[in-house]
Protein backbone atom coordinates (compact mmCIF):
# COMPACT_ATOMS: atom_id res chain seq x y z
CA UNK A 1 0.00 0.00 0.00
CA UNK A 2 2.82 2.34 0.85
CA UNK A 3 4.50 1.62 -2.48
CA UNK A 4 1.23 2.29 -4.29
CA UNK A 5 0.89 5.67 -2.56
CA UNK A 6 4.37 6.66 -3.68
CA UNK A 7 3.50 5.53 -7.20
CA UNK A 8 0.43 7.81 -7.23
CA UNK A 9 2.50 10.75 -6.02
CA UNK A 10 4.94 10.23 -8.86
CA UNK A 11 2.17 9.80 -11.40
CA UNK A 12 0.14 12.91 -10.45
CA UNK A 13 2.47 15.47 -12.12
CA UNK A 14 2.44 13.38 -15.31
CA UNK A 15 -1.36 13.13 -15.31
CA UNK A 16 -1.64 16.85 -14.56
CA UNK A 17 0.70 17.74 -17.42
CA UNK A 18 -1.17 15.44 -19.79
CA UNK A 19 -4.47 17.10 -18.91
CA UNK A 20 -2.92 20.56 -19.26
CA UNK A 21 -1.47 19.70 -22.68
CA UNK A 22 -4.77 18.30 -23.91
CA UNK A 23 -6.48 21.59 -23.17
CA UNK A 24 -4.13 23.45 -25.52
CA UNK A 25 -3.78 21.01 -28.42
CA UNK A 26 -7.44 20.15 -28.85
CA UNK A 27 -8.64 20.08 -32.44
CA UNK A 28 -10.99 23.03 -31.94
CA UNK A 29 -8.38 25.45 -30.62
CA UNK A 30 -4.99 26.97 -31.41
CA UNK A 31 -2.62 28.90 -29.18
CA UNK A 32 0.79 30.53 -29.19
CA UNK A 33 3.15 32.66 -27.13
CA UNK A 34 4.75 35.80 -28.53
CA UNK A 35 7.18 38.47 -27.42
CA UNK A 36 9.24 41.54 -28.39
CA UNK A 37 12.51 42.92 -27.04
CA UNK A 38 13.71 46.39 -28.10
CA UNK A 39 16.98 47.84 -26.86
CA UNK A 40 19.50 50.44 -27.94
CA UNK A 41 22.39 52.79 -27.28
CA UNK A 42 22.66 56.50 -28.02
CA UNK A 43 25.22 59.26 -27.80
CA UNK A 44 24.50 62.96 -28.09
CA UNK A 45 26.62 65.11 -30.37
CA UNK A 46 26.63 68.14 -28.10
CA UNK A 47 26.36 68.94 -24.40
CA UNK A 48 22.65 69.81 -24.52
CA UNK A 49 21.61 66.19 -23.99
CA UNK A 50 21.60 64.76 -20.46
CA UNK A 51 22.72 62.08 -19.98
CA UNK A 52 24.81 62.49 -23.08
CA UNK A 53 25.26 58.72 -23.67
CA UNK A 54 23.33 55.73 -22.36
CA UNK A 55 22.07 52.23 -23.03
CA UNK A 56 18.30 52.09 -23.35
CA UNK A 57 15.64 49.48 -22.89
CA UNK A 58 12.88 50.58 -25.26
CA UNK A 59 10.26 47.89 -24.75
CA UNK A 60 9.69 44.31 -23.62
CA UNK A 61 6.44 42.51 -24.46
CA UNK A 62 5.22 39.04 -23.57
CA UNK A 63 1.83 37.75 -24.64
CA UNK A 64 -0.38 34.74 -25.20
CA UNK A 65 -3.19 34.11 -27.69
CA UNK A 66 -5.74 31.30 -27.67
CA UNK A 67 -8.41 30.78 -30.33
CA UNK A 68 -11.43 28.48 -30.42
CA UNK A 69 -12.45 27.34 -33.91
CA UNK A 70 -11.42 30.74 -35.26
CA UNK A 71 -14.59 32.28 -33.80
CA UNK A 72 -13.57 33.38 -30.31
CA UNK A 73 -10.03 34.49 -29.45
CA UNK A 74 -8.52 35.61 -26.18
CA UNK A 75 -5.28 37.58 -26.23
CA UNK A 76 -3.39 38.95 -23.26
CA UNK A 77 -0.23 41.06 -23.41
CA UNK A 78 2.08 42.63 -20.82
CA UNK A 79 4.41 45.49 -21.67
CA UNK A 80 7.48 46.74 -19.83
CA UNK A 81 8.29 50.28 -20.92
CA UNK A 82 8.32 53.86 -19.73
CA UNK A 83 4.71 54.76 -18.98
CA UNK A 84 5.18 58.43 -18.10
CA UNK A 85 5.92 61.58 -20.03
CA UNK A 86 5.99 65.18 -18.84
CA UNK A 87 5.31 68.18 -21.02
CA UNK A 88 5.65 71.66 -19.50
CA UNK A 89 3.44 74.46 -20.75
CA UNK A 90 3.51 78.10 -19.60
CA UNK A 91 1.15 81.02 -20.05
CA UNK A 92 2.05 84.52 -21.27
CA UNK A 93 3.23 85.47 -17.76
CA UNK A 94 5.54 82.49 -17.52
CA UNK A 95 3.33 80.63 -15.04
CA UNK A 96 3.10 76.85 -15.36
CA UNK A 97 -0.10 75.50 -16.84
CA UNK A 98 -1.36 72.52 -14.78
CA UNK A 99 -1.28 69.24 -16.66
CA UNK A 100 -2.54 65.84 -15.63
CA UNK A 101 0.65 63.90 -14.86
CA UNK A 102 1.26 60.54 -13.25
CA UNK A 103 4.82 59.57 -12.31
CA UNK A 104 5.78 55.91 -12.26
CA UNK A 105 8.82 53.76 -12.82
CA UNK A 106 10.85 54.41 -15.94
CA UNK A 107 10.38 50.70 -16.66
CA UNK A 108 6.87 49.81 -15.54
CA UNK A 109 5.21 46.45 -16.26
CA UNK A 110 1.54 46.91 -17.06
CA UNK A 111 -1.35 45.11 -18.71
CA UNK A 112 -1.34 46.48 -22.25
CA UNK A 113 -3.98 44.24 -23.78
CA UNK A 114 -6.56 41.72 -22.52
CA UNK A 115 -9.01 41.21 -25.35
CA UNK A 116 -11.83 38.78 -26.06
CA UNK A 117 -12.58 38.85 -29.79
CA UNK A 118 -15.85 37.33 -31.02
CA UNK A 119 -16.16 36.91 -34.80
CA UNK A 120 -19.89 36.80 -35.53
CA UNK A 121 -19.54 36.39 -39.31
CA UNK A 122 -17.35 37.57 -42.21
CA UNK A 123 -18.48 41.18 -41.65
CA UNK A 124 -19.01 41.71 -37.91
CA UNK A 125 -16.61 41.34 -34.97
CA UNK A 126 -17.04 42.35 -31.32
CA UNK A 127 -14.15 43.00 -28.92
CA UNK A 128 -14.31 43.23 -25.12
CA UNK A 129 -11.75 44.02 -22.41
CA UNK A 130 -8.61 46.12 -22.58
CA UNK A 131 -8.26 47.01 -26.25
CA UNK A 132 -5.42 48.49 -28.28
CA UNK A 133 -6.50 51.90 -29.54
CA UNK A 134 -7.50 52.41 -33.17
CA UNK A 135 -6.22 55.98 -33.06
CA UNK A 136 -2.67 54.97 -34.01
CA UNK A 137 -1.60 51.64 -32.53
CA UNK A 138 -3.54 49.11 -34.60
CA UNK A 139 -2.53 50.55 -37.99
CA UNK A 140 0.06 53.37 -38.13
CA UNK A 141 2.37 51.50 -35.76
CA UNK A 142 2.42 48.46 -38.07
CA UNK A 143 2.68 50.57 -41.21
CA UNK A 144 5.70 52.47 -39.84
CA UNK A 145 7.26 49.11 -38.94
CA UNK A 146 10.24 50.50 -36.99
CA UNK A 147 8.86 50.64 -33.46
CA UNK A 148 12.12 49.26 -32.12
CA UNK A 149 13.70 52.53 -33.30
CA UNK A 150 10.91 54.88 -32.19
CA UNK A 151 7.15 54.94 -31.76
CA UNK A 152 4.85 56.78 -34.17
CA UNK A 153 3.91 60.46 -33.92
CA UNK A 154 0.76 60.26 -31.79
CA UNK A 155 2.28 57.87 -29.27
CA UNK A 156 5.52 59.84 -29.02
CA UNK A 157 3.77 63.14 -28.28
CA UNK A 158 0.91 61.66 -26.20
CA UNK A 159 -2.02 62.44 -28.48
CA UNK A 160 -3.88 59.47 -27.02
CA UNK A 161 -3.60 56.39 -24.82
CA UNK A 162 -2.17 53.16 -26.31
CA UNK A 163 -5.00 51.04 -24.89
CA UNK A 164 -8.11 51.28 -22.74
CA UNK A 165 -10.92 49.26 -21.15
CA UNK A 166 -14.13 49.06 -23.15
CA UNK A 167 -15.99 47.55 -26.08
CA UNK A 168 -15.49 47.78 -29.84
CA UNK A 169 -17.52 46.76 -32.89
CA UNK A 170 -15.84 46.13 -36.26
CA UNK A 171 -17.61 46.06 -39.62
CA UNK A 172 -15.51 44.82 -42.53
CA UNK A 173 -16.24 44.61 -46.25
CA UNK A 174 -13.62 42.39 -47.90
CA UNK A 175 -10.19 44.01 -48.03
CA UNK A 176 -11.58 47.44 -48.97
CA UNK A 177 -13.40 48.90 -45.97
CA UNK A 178 -13.09 48.65 -42.18
CA UNK A 179 -15.35 50.60 -39.81
CA UNK A 180 -14.60 50.48 -36.07
CA UNK A 181 -16.77 51.98 -33.33
CA UNK A 182 -15.54 51.94 -29.74
CA UNK A 183 -16.54 53.10 -26.28
CA UNK A 184 -13.83 53.05 -23.60
CA UNK A 185 -13.24 54.60 -20.18
CA UNK A 186 -10.83 57.21 -21.57
CA UNK A 187 -8.26 57.03 -18.77
CA UNK A 188 -6.02 54.54 -20.55
CA UNK A 189 -4.35 51.42 -19.09
CA UNK A 190 -2.80 53.18 -16.09
CA UNK A 191 -5.83 54.61 -14.29
CA UNK A 192 -9.33 53.64 -13.20
CA UNK A 193 -12.50 55.18 -14.64
CA UNK A 194 -13.11 58.80 -13.51
CA UNK A 195 -15.68 59.63 -10.83
CA UNK A 196 -18.11 61.16 -13.35
CA UNK A 197 -18.16 57.94 -15.42
CA UNK A 198 -17.44 59.78 -18.67
CA UNK A 199 -16.38 57.74 -21.71
CA UNK A 200 -14.29 58.20 -24.81
CA UNK A 201 -16.27 57.62 -28.01
CA UNK A 202 -14.42 57.04 -31.25
CA UNK A 203 -14.93 56.17 -34.91
CA UNK A 204 -12.17 54.77 -37.09
CA UNK A 205 -12.55 54.26 -40.84
CA UNK A 206 -9.97 52.56 -43.05
CA UNK A 207 -10.46 52.39 -46.81
CA UNK A 208 -8.20 50.73 -49.39
CA UNK A 209 -9.30 51.77 -52.91
CA UNK A 210 -6.16 50.18 -54.39
CA UNK A 211 -3.93 47.31 -53.38
CA UNK A 212 -1.27 48.41 -50.85
CA UNK A 213 -2.86 51.89 -50.55
CA UNK A 214 -4.85 52.85 -47.43
CA UNK A 215 -6.72 55.94 -46.27
CA UNK A 216 -7.60 56.23 -42.58
CA UNK A 217 -9.71 58.67 -40.57
CA UNK A 218 -10.08 58.65 -36.79
CA UNK A 219 -12.46 60.82 -34.73
CA UNK A 220 -12.64 60.79 -30.94
CA UNK A 221 -14.46 62.83 -28.30
CA UNK A 222 -14.27 62.63 -24.53
CA UNK A 223 -15.95 64.64 -21.79
CA UNK A 224 -13.59 65.93 -19.10
CA UNK A 225 -13.25 63.78 -15.96
CA UNK A 226 -13.85 66.85 -13.80
CA UNK A 227 -15.59 70.23 -13.95
CA UNK A 228 -14.18 73.75 -13.85
CA UNK A 229 -14.26 77.16 -15.49
CA UNK A 230 -11.63 76.30 -18.12
CA UNK A 231 -12.41 72.59 -18.38
CA UNK A 232 -13.76 71.35 -21.69
CA UNK A 233 -14.26 68.10 -23.59
CA UNK A 234 -11.30 66.83 -25.59
CA UNK A 235 -11.62 66.21 -29.33
CA UNK A 236 -9.19 64.28 -31.56
CA UNK A 237 -9.02 64.01 -35.33
CA UNK A 238 -6.38 62.06 -37.21
CA UNK A 239 -5.94 61.44 -40.94
CA UNK A 240 -3.52 59.01 -42.58
CA UNK A 241 -2.65 58.07 -46.16
CA UNK A 242 -0.05 55.48 -47.06
CA UNK A 243 1.25 53.14 -49.73
CA UNK A 244 3.39 50.15 -48.78
CA UNK A 245 4.85 47.10 -50.49
CA UNK A 246 7.56 44.66 -49.45
CA UNK A 247 10.28 46.83 -51.04
CA UNK A 248 9.19 50.38 -50.22
CA UNK A 249 6.57 52.44 -48.44
CA UNK A 250 5.56 56.01 -47.62
CA UNK A 251 2.98 57.32 -45.15
CA UNK A 252 1.66 60.75 -44.18
CA UNK A 253 -0.47 61.57 -41.16
CA UNK A 254 -1.98 64.81 -39.84
CA UNK A 255 -3.18 64.94 -36.22
CA UNK A 256 -5.05 67.47 -34.10
CA UNK A 257 -6.15 67.49 -30.45
CA UNK A 258 -8.42 70.32 -29.32
CA UNK A 259 -8.45 71.22 -25.61
CA UNK A 260 -5.57 68.92 -24.71
CA UNK A 261 -5.71 67.71 -21.06
CA UNK A 262 -9.35 68.96 -21.11
CA UNK A 263 -8.20 72.58 -20.77
CA UNK A 264 -9.90 75.13 -23.00
CA UNK A 265 -7.52 76.89 -25.41
CA UNK A 266 -4.70 74.33 -25.21
CA UNK A 267 -4.32 72.52 -28.54
CA UNK A 268 -1.75 70.17 -30.09
CA UNK A 269 -1.37 69.43 -33.77
CA UNK A 270 1.24 68.16 -36.14
CA UNK A 271 2.32 66.30 -39.24
CA UNK A 272 4.44 63.18 -39.71
CA UNK A 273 5.95 61.81 -42.93
CA UNK A 274 7.84 58.51 -42.95
CA UNK A 275 9.01 55.81 -45.32
CA UNK A 276 11.59 53.21 -46.26
CA UNK A 277 13.28 51.62 -49.28
CA UNK A 278 14.63 48.05 -49.25
CA UNK A 279 18.02 48.22 -50.95
CA UNK A 280 18.66 44.46 -50.69
CA UNK A 281 17.05 41.52 -48.91
CA UNK A 282 18.83 42.44 -45.68
CA UNK A 283 19.40 46.22 -45.95
CA UNK A 284 16.91 49.10 -45.97
CA UNK A 285 17.07 52.89 -45.76
CA UNK A 286 14.47 54.68 -43.61
CA UNK A 287 13.50 58.25 -42.88
CA UNK A 288 10.96 60.29 -40.95
CA UNK A 289 10.04 63.90 -40.27
CA UNK A 290 7.70 65.15 -37.49
CA UNK A 291 6.32 68.64 -37.08
CA UNK A 292 4.71 69.30 -33.69
CA UNK A 293 3.01 72.47 -32.45
CA UNK A 294 1.69 72.97 -28.93
CA UNK A 295 -0.60 75.98 -28.78
CA UNK A 296 -1.70 77.99 -25.76
CA UNK A 297 -3.64 81.20 -26.52
CA UNK A 298 -1.01 83.25 -28.42
CA UNK A 299 1.96 81.00 -27.68
CA UNK A 300 3.10 78.33 -30.13
CA UNK A 301 5.79 75.86 -29.06
CA UNK A 302 7.17 74.19 -32.18
CA UNK A 303 9.43 71.16 -32.45
CA UNK A 304 10.87 69.47 -35.55
CA UNK A 305 12.09 65.90 -35.31
CA UNK A 306 14.13 64.00 -37.92
CA UNK A 307 15.20 60.36 -38.27
CA UNK A 308 17.53 59.09 -41.01
CA UNK A 309 19.04 55.63 -40.83
CA UNK A 310 19.81 52.22 -42.24
CA UNK A 311 18.48 48.86 -41.15
CA UNK A 312 20.28 45.52 -41.32
CA UNK A 313 18.19 42.40 -40.78
CA UNK A 314 20.30 39.22 -40.73
CA UNK A 315 17.20 37.16 -39.84
CA UNK A 316 13.50 37.68 -40.50
CA UNK A 317 12.58 38.66 -36.94
CA UNK A 318 15.91 40.18 -35.87
CA UNK A 319 16.63 43.79 -36.88
CA UNK A 320 19.38 46.31 -36.18
CA UNK A 321 19.64 49.98 -37.11
CA UNK A 322 22.19 52.75 -37.07
CA UNK A 323 20.35 56.06 -37.28
CA UNK A 324 20.77 59.80 -36.80
CA UNK A 325 18.09 61.90 -35.09
CA UNK A 326 17.67 65.58 -34.46
CA UNK A 327 15.27 67.52 -32.21
CA UNK A 328 15.09 71.18 -33.15
CA UNK A 329 13.94 72.05 -29.63
CA UNK A 330 17.07 72.51 -27.49
CA UNK A 331 19.26 71.55 -30.50
CA UNK A 332 19.67 67.82 -29.87
CA UNK A 333 21.57 65.84 -32.54
CA UNK A 334 21.87 62.17 -31.57
CA UNK A 335 23.31 58.95 -33.01
CA UNK A 336 21.47 55.74 -32.13
CA UNK A 337 22.11 52.04 -32.49
CA UNK A 338 18.91 49.99 -32.03
CA UNK A 339 18.24 46.27 -31.85
CA UNK A 340 14.87 44.53 -32.09
CA UNK A 341 13.77 40.92 -31.77
CA UNK A 342 10.31 39.39 -32.23
CA UNK A 343 9.38 35.81 -31.43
Amino acid sequence: MKRFSWFLLLLLPILSQAQHSYQYIANDSTSYLFGQIYAGFYTGLNNNYEPRSAFEFKQGIIGYSHSFKGKVTGKIMFDVTRTTHFTLLTDTSGNNVPLDYFEGSKYTAYLKMAEIKWILNSHFTLRFGQLLNTQYLTFQDRFWGFRYIDVTFQEKYRFGMPADFGIQADYKVGDKLLLQLSVVNGEGPFRYQDKLSNFLYSVNVQYSPLKNFTLKLYLGIETAPDTGIYVNEKKVISFFAGYKTKNYGIGVEANYVKDYSYLEGIDKYGLSVYGFIAVTEHFAVLGRYDYLCQQFININLVNNYYILGIQYSPLKYFTTSLNFRYYSKNDLPIVYFNVGLKF
